[in-house]
């Protein structure tokens, strides 16, 4: 019983570090990619401005003032611009600070407050750059693209679930390797560990490819 509690704490403790490694990265490539945005956007390269906060924007990890600051600057972006009639700019802005937000959404979505007003303002931006006198009212072309942009598409279930398989059998496969892979000594058990060492391969492999693919 004593050996099986040190192998859970073992376990547990690589989870813990790991996730901390994970999560230490994103804030470090955050950080640096909100100043580059910060430092394009004191020289006037909006479009540069734009697609590092979007990046920043990207890179999340709850309660990350990167993450945050970056979405701010990119709606202050799209308030500038709209208001100097500068349409495609702010366009730029809105899709980019949307594309952030939904591309960070996993059982909920970070600053899911602002996506309706976000949508809202570029629905109509998408209007107003459509042909001058489209056979179509402003209000409805607005509406037209209020909806479209509102869908969310969801993943397919199927990979899903494989990759859920890969991540139980990626997760097992480590808990198998110091369970059965090592003695009390910490030395390794051949067959044992070369199992979980496969399983551990395969099952990464799995959850690694079924999410990129769903």
């Amino acid at each position: 019983m004593r050996a099986w509690r040190r192998q859970v704490v073992i376990v547990g403790a690589g989870v813990l570090v790991a996730l901390l490694v994970v999560a230490v990265r994103l804030l470090v490539d955050a950080r640096s990619a909100y100043q580059n945005g910060v430092v394009a956007e004191q020289r006037g390269d909006t479009a540069e401005a734009i697609r590092f906060y979007l990046e920043a924007g990207r890179l999340y990890v709850p309660g990350s003032p990167f993450t945050r600051n970056a979405i701010d600057r990119l709606d202050a972006i799209a308030a500038v611009c709209i208001a100097k009639s500068d349409y495609a700019t702010a366009r730029s802005a809105l899709e980019a600070e949307r594309a952030a937000l939904l591309g960070t959404r996993s059982f909920y979505t970070p600053y899911a407050a602002r996506l309706p007003g976000i949508e809202r303002r570029l629905s109509r931006l998408l209007a107003a750059t459509e042909e001058h006198g489209a056979p179509v009212a402003f209000e409805e072309r607005a509406k037209w693209h209020a909806e479209r942009l509102a869908e969310r598409p969801w993943p397919k279930t199927s990979l899903v679930l494989l990759a859920l398989l890969g991540l139980g059998l990626w997760l097992g496969s480590a808990i198998g390797f110091f369970r059965k892979g090592v003695d009390e000594s910490l030395r390794l058990k051949r067959l044992p560990a070369i199992v979980a060492g496969v399983g551990f391969v395969i099952g990464l492999g799995l959850f690694l490819v079924c999410l990129r693919l769903a």
